[in-house]
């Protein structure tokens, strides 16, 4: 288990387990993948800082002075190990960009005196509250405004507009960023968040009532007993979405790595290439039968059983054919024990669900039990620890085929 969760890490997680696994369990040693977008908002962030510093000590920077340290940055950069993931622009595009956006907020904000600056690039470390789980923060800027209002500051550099505070990617990052600030200084009574959209030119700003906050960390909390789930059981699944373009761990996760080990192998006479190539041909074999489901059920299935064998030899969850591919998943799923499957265990159960004041849960099948209560932790240690005695774990494969549509087939380009 972590011994400090972020947001940055809550994040990863819901937006792929198995990142979360590679970047904060495994820690594999890869080759930082630098990509453009997040060259230009740190390089931005450290100017930012810079102007703010000064403007302390009451000097204002010129703005040739500002852009001269901005430039100073990518200076510092070697331009070609730098990734431009999206098509169609180049690093030149990203600076010029990053300038648009510093000479638009200098123009704005100078004489940059308003209100008093608390801190910048300030880091927390908390406890989130009423639970044992370590958070750490750091706030881009914290300052009192001129009304008496402290805001946490937090500039964005991308497009994407929240919908509102209560946006989940507004509302987990900025409400965890208002619990360090609280915890930290409790004579802060009035506080407002607010993300600047240097881009945009838009400001995103929300007021955290108790209850939002209450929310927040009863999801916060659920989130890490997940996670903690997940680790127990080692089943961090891969999670694809345009993210994975940006991933450091690209060339290992299991739903890539099948097809890259194609392409590295493609006319290579290796013992490795011929794996590779056996486990496509069982994506193939499996794809034809699979059309054909109902006449070959008892050769999809063997079929099935082979790749899932393969695919846990190679390390794989995504196996790639030549007319579409397949998600290969396995993992361990606990269930409680039912009336069926052993009477006298479930009579044990539910007398502990009674003397819980667990008995909305006694059901058949206890899957709300499970969902609800075992797996997000809710109880003391002690009371889990009796629930864990009716707990069967079983391991489950999933096998789903992905056909390629016909302009999809790289054979026919």
């Amino acid at each position: 288990m972590l011994k400090r969760f972020s947001h940055s890490a809550i994040a990863s997680y819901r937006n792929c387990p198995r990142q979360f696994k590679f970047q904060y369990l495994e820690r594999p040693q890869v080759t930082k993948r630098v990509t453009a977008d997040a060259y230009m908002g740190n390089a931005v962030h450290r100017v930012l800082y810079q102007l703010y510093e000064a403007a302390g000590f009451d000097k204002v920077l010129p703005l040739e002075q500002v852009l001269e340290i901005y430039n100073a940055e990518w200076e510092k950069a070697e331009i070609r190990q730098i990734t431009v993931v999206k098509e169609n622009l180049t690093v030149d595009d990203y600076i010029n960009a990053g300038r648009k956006m510093l000479t638009r907020y200098y123009e704005r904000h100078k004489p940059f005196d308003q209100g008093t600056t608390i801190g910048l690039e300030k880091s927390f470390t908390f406890r989130l509250p009423n639970t044992p789980f370590s958070f750490t923060a750091t706030v881009d800027r914290l300052w009192r405004r001129e009304d008496g209002v402290v805001e946490i500051c937090d500039y964005k550099t991308g497009e994407h507009l929240p919908r509102g505070g209560r946006d989940p990617k507004f509302f987990y990052q900025m409400g965890i960023y208002q619990l360090a600030v609280q915890e930290a200084h409790k004579q802060f009574t009035d506080i407002e968040v607010a993300q600047y959209f240097l881009k945009l030119d838009e400001v995103v700003r929300y007021r955290m009532s108790e209850e939002d906050l209450e929310v927040l960390v009863a999801e916060l909390k659920a989130t890490i007993h997940e996670t903690i789930h997940a680790e127990r059981l080692d089943d961090f699944p891969t999670q694809e979405s345009g993210l994975c373009s940006y991933c450091a761990y690209f060339d290992l996760c299991p739903a890539k790595r099948h097809r890259l080990m194609l392409e590295k192998e493609a006319g290579a006479e290796t013992g490795e290439k011929a794996t590779a190539e056996s486990i496509r041909e069982l994506a193939e074999h499996y794809l034809e039968v699979d059309r054909l489901a109902k006449e070959y059920k008892g050769k999809l299935d063997a079929l099935k059983a082979d790749l899932i064998q393969a695919a846990k030899e190679l390390g794989v969850d995504k196996v790639a054919g030549t007319s579409g591919e397949i998600s290969v998943k396995s993992a361990v799923q606990e269930s409680f024990v039912t009336k069926t499957q052993d009477p006298r265990a479930w009579a044990d159960l539910s007398f502990l669900l009674r003397e819980l004041n667990l008995d909305d849960y006694l059901q058949p099948d206890a899957s709300a039990l499970m969902r609800e209560v075992y797996k997000k932790g809710i109880l003391p240690e002690e009371q889990m620890t009796r629930l864990k005695e009716f707990v069967i774990a079983r391991e489950r494969s999933t096998v789903r085929p992905k056909y390629f549509q016909p302009d999809d087939d790289e054979g026919d380009a």
